[in-house]
C-alpha cells in the first residue's frame, strides 16, 4: 500500500477522482447551546454583512473592520441591555436591572462611592456574559482611606444585624 495514499486509497472520505471542493454551505444549528438561560432564547449577536456577495467574509481590511465597529449604529447596538432593553449609549438604563446596575456607561467609583471623583466605566462584555453589572476602574483614594469604606460595604450596621451579632456574642 503506497503510504501516501492511506487506508481508503488517499481519498481522506472522497470517491477515487474527486477532489474536496471549499464550497461554502448553510450550517444550521440544532441544539440550544447557545440559548441564553436568563432571556430563554438565542444569545444576542451582531453581525457584519457586506451586501455585495463576492465579498462577504473574505479579505475586508482590518481598519474597515475597526472601522465599522466605532460606528453608532453598532456602538448603539452592542451597548444595549439584553435584560430589559435599554440603551446605554443613549445614556438610558434601569434602576431594578441587574445588568444595567442603576447606571448607563459610566458610574462613580462604587468604593467610595464617588468621594474620589474617579469615573469607572462599564465592562460591556462582562456585564452581557453575567447579566450583571460590571465595572472597570480604580479608586483614587490611598488604599489605607478605602478600607473602612470596604469594611463599611461588608457590615451590616442595621438594628437586626447588630441584635444578631449582640446575640451570637452572648451565645459563645
Amino acid at each position: 500500500m503506497d503510504p501516501d495514499q492511506g487506508q481508503a486509497g488517499g481519498d481522506e472520505g472522497f470517491a477515487d477522482g474527486e477532489v474536496p471542493d471549499d464550497e461554502a454551505m448553510e450550517v444550521a444549528n440544532a441544539n440550544n447551546e447557545s440559548d441564553d438561560e436568563v432571556l430563554q432564547g438565542p444569545k444576542a449577536s451582531v453581525y457584519f454583512c457586506d451586501y455585495d456577495p463576492g465579498k462577504q467574509g473574505h479579505d475586508i481590511p482590518k481598519e474597515e473592520v475597526e472601522q465599522m465597529m466605532q460606528a453608532e449604529a453598532y456602538q448603539r447596538k452592542i451597548d444595549t441591555c439584553h435584560l430589559c432593553g435599554k440603551c446605554w449609549f443613549d445614556n438610558q438604563f434601569s434602576q431594578d436591572c441587574t445588568e444595567c446596575g442603576g447606571f448607563a456607561m459610566t458610574r462613580n467609583c462604587p468604593i467610595c462611592l464617588g468621594r474620589c471623583s474617579e469615573m469607572w466605566k462599564r465592562n460591556v462584555k462582562m456585564s452581557h456574559s453575567y447579566h450583571e453589572a460590571y465595572w472597570d476602574g480604580a479608586c483614587g483614594l490611598p488604599e489605607h482611606l478605602q478600607r473602612p469604606y470596604h469594611i463599611e460595604r461588608f457590615t451590616d450596621s442595621s438594628e437586626d444585624g447588630l441584635s444578631q451579632c449582640l446575640q451570637d456574642l452572648s451565645t459563645s
